[in-house]
């Protein structure tokens, strides 16, 4: 028999109220927006602050960091290491913004993880390792 570890519902909840309580330590930012997703990138949970300016990029960074296996700021400075462009892997849906990372269980990908909307995309993965952290895989 064939067991795929998973995130389920109530993990990727749990991943968007760590994301919350995470920002709202400093409540003096832009808002942002929050997803969690699947291995293959399909949306699992989603929340958007009032005000949010971007609520695309946290899906396409959390399905990036799905697709690709790797955090997004990883897979942006790959792209430049190999002289790449986004354009490349002919998917629209892909985002190189830092933000978005990679749920892992025993090596496998689970998941990942996105937050958009903070001028650095630093900031924003930030935001994402709380909820990583909060899976508890």
């Amino acid at each position: 028999m064939y067991n795929k570890p998973m995130i389920s519902l109530e993990q990727a909840q749990t991943a968007i109220a760590a994301m919350i309580a995470d920002y709202n330590k400093d409540t003096n930012r832009k808002k942002v927006d929050m997803a969690v997703v699947d291995d293959a990138g399909s949306l699992l949970a989603y929340a958007r602050m009032d005000a949010c300016l971007r609520p695309t990029f946290a899906l396409r960074k959390a399905y990036t960091a799905a697709i690709r296996g790797m955090d997004t700021l990883a897979f942006s400075e790959a792209l430049v290491t190999q002289g790449r462009s986004i354009e490349a892997f002919g998917d629209p849906q892909l985002i190189a913004i830092p933000g978005g990372v990679v749920a892992l269980k025993d090596g496998a990908v689970v998941g990942a993880i996105g937050v958009g909307g903070l001028p650095s995309g630093i900031d924003d993965q930030t935001i994402a390792q709380a909820g990583l952290a909060a899976l508890n895989l």
